[in-house]
């Protein structure tokens, strides 16, 4: 039987943001891709423990919030501009700077 892992509560973990948000791990992996959420902090237990993702535990409250603005139909571009108002109101230190869109990305006419 594996241990739990003891994390700080100041940090979330990738299924924790997989399970709160309703997605899966290749979406919170093209979240990070896409500037939507903090590029994670990769820790290694040693084995048998093995390496995992540590989030900033605001990255769950966020993957929600990108998660019901995504499904309601908005484009990334979208979502990313109402998370940097979001964090602007917020005052939130360490968020995720703005990116420029690529075409991709951009929103549809």
């Amino acid at each position: 039987m594996t241990q739990p892992r003891r994390l700080d509560p100041a940090f979330a973990t990738t299924e924790d943001i997989v399970r709160a948000a309703g997605v899966t791990r290749r979406t919170v992996a093209a979240w990070v891709a896409q500037g939507l959420l903090p590029a994670p902090t990769k820790v290694s237990q040693g084995s048998p423990g093995g390496v995992f993702n540590r989030f900033p535990a605001w990255a769950v409250e966020r993957a929600r919030y990108i998660a019901h603005r995504r499904a309601a139909g908005f484009t990334t571009a979208e979502v990313l501009a109402a998370l940097a108002e979001r964090d602007a109101n917020q005052g939130r230190e360490g968020s995720i700077p703005m990116q420029q869109p690529s075409a991709a990305n951009a929103p549809r006419s």
